[in-house]
């Protein structure tokens, strides 16, 4: 019998909801890693590893039962510009939402970009080869899969964005509430990125995986 493809949309987005958690969920258990959103623990490069996992897993079973949400698009080169231009206005965005906490607090703003405490000051070359290889691994997950299956669903295509942003800014829980509303929000960037450019995956992934080099290359630490 022929399984309903509404029906394997859903089991598709619940199956990809939240990858992050399950490893910070098995970690919590295994090495008694905090299990309140925001607290600390140091981002290693087994970690890093840990975190592909998810991705690399789940991805192929996606493809076997909806090959048609991971389909490959070109675009043109232009859009390819339009994705670094994208670089900067998505590290503004995240940098403000992150420093209006402390404007309140404070009455003034990070002098600087900053990045939180339980990243390492500086990241080795297998660090961010795993980071740019999380950030593919999200691009598909809520650029392709997400978006696509809220599309197949029938949701409009804004809707769809800002709904796949959230789940995307969701993955992000582990790091605190103020990073689930920054993430959701450059979510959204790389999904109108995504769709104007004609479902090409590879615009969000240049503009993610700049964006997390860039910032590692300006960033000071925050120990708080």
């Amino acid at each position: 019998m022929n399984t309903p493809i509404p029906y394997l949309d859903v089991v598709t987005l619940a199956s990809t909801a939240y990858p992050s958690g399950l490893v910070h969920s098995l970690l919590s258990v295994w090495k008694g890693m905090p299990a309140t959103p925001g607290a600390s623990r140091k981002i290693s490069t087994g970690l890093l590893a840990i975190l592909v996992l998810p991705y690399a897993a789940l991805a192929p079973a996606v493809w076997l039962i909806q090959p048609k949400l991971l389909l490959l698009h070109v675009t043109s080169v232009w859009m390819f510009a339009v994705a670094i231009l994208l670089v900067p206005l998505a590290m503004v965005m995240e940098y403000a939402i992150h420093a209006f906490p402390a404007y309140r607090a404070g009455g003034q703003f990070f002098r600087g970009i900053v990045i939180q405490s339980p990243w390492p000051g500086k990241l080795s070359l297998p660090d961010h080869l795993l980071l740019a290889a999380i950030a593919i691994g999200e691009e598909v997950f809520f650029r392709m899969i997400w978006l696509g299956a809220l599309l197949s669903l029938g949701f409009p295509a804004p809707l769809a964005i800002v709904i796949s942003s959230l789940a995307y800014g969701l993955n992000h829980l582990m790091f605190g509430g103020i990073s689930v509303a920054s993430k959701t929000v450059t979510g959204c960037i790389y999904g109108s990125l995504y769709l104007l450019g004609g479902q090409s995956i590879w615009l969000p992934i240049v503009t993610h995986v700049l964006q997390n080099l860039t910032l590692f290359q300006v960033a000071g630490r925050r120990n708080a």
